[in-house]
């Protein structure tokens, strides 16, 4: 019980035969007080202070605090178990100090392409000549294209994908093994987007290098093409590609002027910009999803499971998702052309 100033007053008057009431009324305190003062000098035979109940704080002391804040200044990713060990002191209590008294909290690491500061030039100043381009032409008119693999056998979610068993069962064949082969039996697929439309998806058997020939006829000449002059219309549409080598030779330059006139040149689109690849921030993602924790026994059911997957876009998605490059340009432009996913 906290001390009070009007305890040995209280004590006076109370062993004189006043009740709580007329005490409080004389000394001009409330009845509440005088109340609890009475109690402790009826339990304890005078009212003196009630020492509180439970140990004294032992660890988690001013000196403790002042420690941990100084070390995680200095490494920011330094682990709790690691520092509960070089403390002595327990993890829980590393943890309570961290989130209570310091006010921290865990976060992910960012994940992001590398960027030199030569990249990083680059990469602004084409995002600002992409910006001018676009108050001349519409993203909606872009074709986004990109190519990813896929395998047989996808990797787990080593955070998310648990089983749940007793504790015998942990150490039992019950207890599933995450596993895959060395090389997996795989498939490279190529696709486009626009806002209001999917190219079909192209699937590149892995036994074929994706050369200079084999982009223009397969991809290109074969499957983009006939898409764009159904899609478009006659319309415009602007053409988007990395500039792999079998992107960027001289013979697919030339396929690229005769059929696909308005791509995004190398003096436009940035290398090093997955980031603003509507294919490769959002829809590969989405499409490996889709088919996420399902083991395929061969390559064509894996393109089975694709396609339906693929079929499942809407155009809702593709609008909002295309519609947000610019967002993504300018944040690019106000990070000085560095990964900028924290401005978003």
């Amino acid at each position: 019980m906290k001390s009070s100033p009007h305890r040995p007053s209280i004590e006076l008057l109370f062993k004189r035969g006043l009740g709580s009431a007329e005490i409080a009324r004389r000394l001009q305190i409330s009845s509440s007080t005088v109340r609890n003062v009475v109690a402790a000098i009826k339990k304890g035979g005078d009212a003196s202070e009630v020492k509180k109940s439970g140990r004294p704080r032992s660890v988690n002391t001013r000196n403790t605090r002042a420690i941990i804040k100084k070390r995680i200044i200095r490494n920011d990713g330094l682990s709790l178990n690691r520092m509960a060990s070089q403390l002595g002191i327990a993890r829980s209590t590393v943890q309570s100090i961290v989130k209570n008294d310091l006010k921290l909290k865990s976060y992910k690491l960012r994940r992001g392409q590398y960027l030199s500061d030569k990249s990083k030039a680059m990469r602004l100043e084409k995002c600002r000549k992409l910006l001018q381009h676009f108050q001349v032409r519409r993203v909606s008119d872009v074709i986004w294209t990109d190519e990813k693999i896929f395998t047989i056998e996808p990797l787990p979610n080593r955070q998310n994908q648990r089983q749940l068993l007793s504790k015998d069962d942990s150490m039992s064949p019950k207890r599933r093994l995450a596993h895959n082969r060395l090389f997996p039996k795989s498939v490279m697929v190529w696709a486009g987007i626009t806002a209001t439309g999917k190219t079909p998806l192209v699937f590149i058997e892995r036994n074929v290098k994706i050369n200079s020939e084999v982009y223009q006829k397969i991809v290109l000449m074969d499957n983009l093409l006939p898409w764009v002059t159904q899609h478009f219309a006659g319309g415009p549409f602007i053409l988007q590609q990395d500039w792999a080598p079998s992107h960027g030779s001289r013979s697919t330059l030339a396929v690229l002027e005769a059929h696909f006139p308005g791509f995004l040149d190398k003096n436009l689109w940035p290398a090093s910009s997955p980031d603003l690849n509507p294919m490769d921030f959002s829809v590969w993602g989405m499409l490996e999803g889709k088919i996420a924790g399902k083991v395929f026994a061969t390559v064509d059911d894996l393109k089975a499971a694709l396609e339906v997957a693929w079929a499942s876009i809407d155009d809702g998605y593709l609008r909002r998702t295309v519609n947000s490059v610019k967002k993504r340009l300018r944040a690019c432009v106000k990070a000085r052309g560095s990964n900028f996913e924290i401005l978003l």
